[in-house]
């Protein structure tokens, strides 16, 4: 098995079980073909055939007649890298068709649905999942398949909160929690980065990576022909991750235009390296803010670019918790909608998870200390939006070691308990 026990696993085994066509997609470096040659020949529904289309030698076998080198009924085709050659996808469209048995995995460095060739080909035909970077309880070992305590809130609301007993700060538990949360919200969740001996090394590894992005994996989303003004977008980005993006803004910066400003963004949004969380607008008559909010997904990845070491720096805190939750939520089959609510008159709510009528409100307070003022946006929310049927709940989320409630609705939870496995 592979070093970290993924849950993404028992989801990937699920499908490839029902489905013949399985995508698998995520950052570079994220663990995908790892886990794919470590799990899944034991556990597969069939022996694997597997090739990488990352080597160019194997590009061009297999260009050459995509069909018979697909032909493989017997077998589950794994297709590393199946950005590097889109157009074999019609081969794939051709095979899952008419084959019975024939079943494919795909594996991308991008969202590769939203290349066009791609998309066209398999449509209505694949199975998406997202391999994000190592979550928090990842990081801690355990079972592939153990709930978190994000997991029990999100199904039955703050019961799991006031059993106390079962968070015991000094156990060593805790403690293991407590350093992966803090290595996470540092160094992010890339495999690689926690071999590294010090954090010059650790700089330099994603010195590399964003050189590798820039030079190899913006040649699979599209044509840029200036690096310079993409680079500096990202470094802008970065900056300003846990904030509202205006795309005229960074057009100006950049000197640009904003449909250039866009694509830019939609770059780094399909290679997994920031999120664009749409504003929560319930049905209310006020005004509310309309421009998306910016969440970088790799904390080490985005202290790197923006050059900010600060434990304390809240919008990193805040993007540091987006992440967690998107990764959880790539573990569910039944994920809310991750947003954020903010009005003109001041009124904000950091990130909202909904799904129908359940909400849970989420403030990021990257201090060790929770007070019954961080509460108030969270109850003001909670109270004044939301008077129907269905489960409300506000986490203040914050760098300490106790759960506490802090209003009627509102909790104050560490996130290494939040993000962690239930005991």
């Amino acid at each position: 098995m592979s070093l970290f026990a993924r849950r993404i696993a028992p989801r990937l085994l699920k499908r490839l079980a029902r489905r013949r066509v399985v995508v698998l997609t995520g950052a570079r470096q994220t663990g995908k073909t790892t886990l794919v040659r470590e799990l899944l020949p034991a556990r597969a529904p069939s022996p694997l055939h597997y090739l990488s289309l990352d080597d160019p030698d194997e590009r061009l076998r297999v260009g050459a007649d995509p069909v018979r080198s697909l032909d493989r009924p017997d077998r589950l085709v794994v297709l590393d890298e199946v950005q590097k050659l889109p157009s074999l996808l019609d081969a794939v469209k051709v095979l899952a068709d008419r084959k019975e048995g024939q079943r494919f995995l795909l594996l991308g460095s991008s969202q590769i649905l939203h290349l066009r060739e791609v998309r066209e080909s398999l449509a209505g035909r694949a199975t998406l999942l997202d391999l994000w970077p190592l979550s928090v309880g990842e990081k801690c070992g355990g079972v592939e398949d153990a709930p978190t305590v994000l997991d029990r809130v999100w199904e039955e609301g703050p019961a799991v909160l006031r059993r106390a007993d079962v968070f015991d700060p000094e156990a060593d538990r805790a403690r293991a929690l407590r350093a992966a949360a803090e290595e996470t919200l540092f160094w992010g969740g890339y495999p690689p980065v926690r071999s590294l001996p010090d954090d010059a090394e650790r700089r330099q590894w994603f010195r590399d990576y964003r050189r590798s992005f820039l030079e190899r994996d913006l040649a699979d989303l599209g044509r840029v022909a200036d690096l310079d003004p993409f680079a500096r977008a990202q470094v802008w980005i970065a900056a300003r991750t846990g904030r509202p993006l205006s795309f005229s803004d960074l057009a100006r910066e950049l000197g640009v235009a904003v449909n250039t400003a866009k694509r830019f963004v939609r770059f780094l949004e399909v290679s997994y390296q920031a999120v664009l969380l749409p504003p929560f607008l319930p049905n209310i008559e006020r005004r509310l803010a309309k421009n998306p909010k910016v969440c970088w997904t790799d904390a080490g990845l985005a202290r790197t670019l923006a050059e900010r070491w600060d434990a304390g720096d809240g919008p990193l805190f805040e993007s540091y918790v987006a992440a967690e939750i998107l990764k959880w939520a790539s573990f569910r089959d039944d994920a809310p909608a991750l947003h954020f609510f903010r009005t003109h008159g001041g009124l904000e709510v950091d990130l909202v998870l909904a799904a129908g009528r359940d909400v849970v409100g989420i403030e990021c307070r990257a201090s060790s200390r929770a007070h019954v003022s961080d509460a108030r946006p969270l109850a003001s929310f909670l109270g004044d939006i939301f008077r129907g049927p269905g489960r409300r709940l506000g986490l203040v989320v914050y760098r300490g070691r106790e759960v506490a409630e802090l209003e009627r609705h509102v909790w104050a939870v560490p996130d290494w308990i939040l993000f962690g496995p239930v005991a």
